[in-house]
């Protein structure tokens, strides 16, 4: 057993064993489907059940691997690198499949080896599906962006944004979140930037994370001088996220 599945309690430990003795169980419900065969879940109450045995499955993977279960973080990059190379086989044979979900997204999974430094290629594979041409941020390739994604607090922010309308929905009953209106909004720009950090993000952030220290992204915020009662966390993650939205947001 690894030094990372020590670490895990006996607890959890338990948890993954019955997860992974699982695993085994789930891939013989679905047989390989024929080469060819048309086979559209939206119509197949049997593939519709599996899919959705199949997102509790990835979710339980990817929280496991988080955790640092050594079982789940080998088989969570084994099957993300097959499903990134089936994602661009995809979109070199039918790349008009994925335009309608790429338009709206900033990023995208990518194949891509150590001594592959031009970034040509994969700039043209994002051109051919549309990558972020609707998206909400700056992220359509045509315009100068300096931000990174990979900024904790600009994925925070990114990552919130994306899921705002599934969100608003699903929390529909909670006063805070219900009154987020996003039809009623200015579009987001630099210069707008404010008001979408004061009537979205904000509101929305302190309902659903009662306790701004187990949100990774804050740790640095919090241990900011002077920062101790929940007012004075809010205060300084308002100027992070304002200052993100600002960087993340487009010109006009």
């Amino acid at each position: 057993m690894s030094k990372t599945t020590n670490r895990l309690s006996a607890a959890a430990r338990l948890a993954a064993r019955k997860f992974h003795e699982a695993t085994g169980w789930i891939k013989h419900l679905d047989p390989a489907p024929k080469p060819n065969a048309r086979n559209d879940s939206s119509e197949n109450p049997y593939a519709a059940a599996l899919n959705t045995v199949g997102t509790l499955f990835v979710t339980r993977l990817r929280n496991l691997a988080k955790a640092g279960d050594s079982k789940a973080i080998k088989d969570l990059v084994s099957y993300c690198h097959e499903m990134v190379e089936a994602i661009e086989e995809i979109a070199e044979r039918l790349p008009e499949s994925l335009i309608r979900l790429a338009a709206r997204r900033a990023d995208w999974p990518v194949m891509i080896s150590r001594h592959e430094t031009s970034a040509k290629p994969v700039a043209a594979y994002l051109d051919k599906i549309k990558l972020g041409v609707e998206c909400v941020i700056n992220a359509d390739g045509t315009h100068v962006a300096k931000y990174s994604l990979r900024t904790p607090i600009n994925r925070f922010v990114w990552n919130k944004l994306k899921r705002l309308p599934h969100s608003i929905a699903m929390f529909s009953d909670v006063p805070e979140i219900a009154g987020i209106h996003l039809e009623s909004l200015p579009k987001l720009t630099k210069a707008t930037a404010k008001i979408w950090a004061d009537k979205v993000l904000l509101p929305y952030i302190s309902v659903i994370h009662e306790d701004f220290s187990k949100v990774p992204e804050f740790s640095g915020i919090l241990a900011r001088p002077g920062v101790r009662t929940r007012g004075q966390q809010r205060r300084e993650i308002r100027k992070d996220v304002i200052r993100s939205l600002q960087s993340l947001a487009p010109a006009a």
